[in-house]
């Protein structure tokens, strides 16, 4: 009876487990890999975007920009958070 108890546990721990890691929502950023040249016609395009827009498209487009990335974040574990924060505090100093 206790066997049967335990492997009906173990199932549903499982099962659930299963059901957790589906319903986790995307918040790793996919991304494809560029060229030199595709970077850098990227990056005038972005460039050019914001440069079309009014100051208050800019702020919302920026503040929209933080709010993913801050989500991001806290979705990662505290040592993750560390990397990626690091990683970023290098680049703007290569900058």
């Amino acid at each position: 009876m206790k066997t049967k108890r335990s492997v009906l546990a173990v199932m549903a721990l499982f099962l659930s487990m299963g059901a957790f890691a589906q319903s986790q929502p995307e918040v790793h950023k996919k991304k494809e890999l560029r060229t030199t040249e595709e970077r850098t016609a990227h990056k005038m395009e972005h460039k050019a975007k914001l440069a079309t827009m009014t100051p208050a498209e800019r702020k919302a487009f920026k503040q929209a920009h933080h709010e993913k990335r801050q989500a991001r974040l806290n979705a990662m574990t505290p040592e993750q958070r560390a990397k990626a924060e690091e990683r970023r505090r290098l680049r703007k100093e290569s900058k």
